[in-house]
This record gives structure tokens, C-alpha cells and sequence, in this order.
């Protein structure tokens, strides 16, 4: 688990940032598809095609854990757990995104069945994860705006559609920035982090 963990942290802050940009503009395709596929009054696509759009729900997880990895020893307890219920959405992601290509398309089957799909309840847990981790985030000096974007962006979700996308989407641009800054000043990303404090 530690070497999980040290890999996460040593990807690049840019890289996280591109993850969590695709991840809001996975969200928005998401979205119109499903938008234009009530439009249209057609039946929605099986599930093993409409998880290939919904896998931002395992990579925005991921991306979040990275940032956690980097700042672990100054989160506590609370990053802690916030880190093992954000670990939920990745896993769930790859378990079902691979449940349903092997039923529906590799077997014919169809949709997986409905007994089966309760498992996806489970990504309430990341959900929580993401504002536990947002908290833990506002806690830490320094990196307060990481904090602040997740959880506003989860929030704003439930207020309007394109809301989650859009924050996200400025976050992820964010973090490339400050990546690129400290790149060009030939510093590390933490060592500024460490200068702000």
C-alpha cells in the first residue's frame, strides 16, 4: 500500500491537474448525452458503453488521492480517512466498468442485474471522501484553495448540472498553472507551497 501511495505523490502536479480538466470535460459529454438521448426519447445506451463515459468517476478519485499523497504527513487522521473512502471510487469504477463489458459485451447479456447494481450506492462513499478530503485540505496551509474547489465543486453539483464541471474544470487548469509557474522559477511545487505558508 506504500508503494501505491509513494507513486501517487510523485505524480506530477500538472498531471493531476490534466486528470481532474478531463475528468470535468468527461462530466460535461456525460451530461449532453445523456440530455439528448431523453430529447431524442431512444433508449439509453447499454451499460457497458455508458461506463466508458462515466470513468471520470474513477479517475477524479484517483487525481484527488494524488494530491492527498503529496500532503499526507501534514493531513492527520482525517486525511487518512477521507483518502481510504476516496479509494472507493476508483475501484468501484474498474470493478463495474469491467462486470458490465464482460456481461453486455463479451456475453450478450445485456445490463447487469438490478440486484447486482446495488453496489453502486457505494460511490456515496467517495462522494463523502471528496468533501471529508476538501476539509482536510482547508486545514492545510498552503494548499487551502485545493480544498476549497473540491469541495464548492461537489457542492455546486447538486445545484446546478454543469456547475461540477465547470469548478472542476478551473481547478484542474489551476493546478497546471501552478505547475508550470514553478517549473519556470525552478522550483518545486512543494517548496512554494512551503514559502506561502
Amino acid at each position: 500500500m506504500r508503494v501505491v501511495i509513494d507513486r501517487l505523490a510523485r505524480v506530477p502536479l500538472a498531471g493531476v491537474g490534466f486528470a481532474i480538466l478531463l475528468s470535468s470535460v468527461l462530466i460535461v459529454v456525460h451530461l449532453l448525452l445523456v440530455q439528448r438521448i431523453q430529447a431524442s426519447g431512444q433508449p439509453e445506451p447499454p451499460q457497458w458503453l455508458g461506463r466508458l463515459v462515466g470513468m471520470y468517476w474513477g479517475l477524479l478519485p484517483l487525481a484527488f488521492l494524488a494530491l492527498w499523497a503529496r500532503r499526507r504527513d501534514r493531513q492527520g487522521v482525517l486525511g487518512r480517512i477521507s483518502a481510504a473512502m476516496l479509494a472507493v471510487g476508483p475501484v468501484l469504477a474498474v470493478l463495474l466498468a469491467v462486470a458490465t463489458a464482460v456481461w453486455g459485451g463479451l456475453l450478450g447479456r445485456g445490463d447487469l442485474p438490478d440486484s447486482v447494481m446495488w453496489v453502486e450506492s457505494l460511490f456515496y462513499v467517495m462522494m463523502l471522501g471528496v468533501v471529508v478530503s476538501g476539509v482536510a485540505f482547508l486545514f492545510d496551509a498552503g494548499v487551502r484553495w485545493w480544498g476549497a474547489f473540491m469541495v464548492v465543486g461537489l457542492l455546486s453539483d447538486f445545484v446546478l448540472p454543469f456547475a461540477l464541471a465547470a469548478v472542476l474544470g478551473v481547478f484542474g487548469i489551476l493546478l497546471m498553472v501552478s505547475a508550470a509557474r514553478s517549473a519556470r522559477r525552478g522550483t518545486s511545487v512543494e517548496a512554494a507551497i512551503g514559502a506561502a505558508r
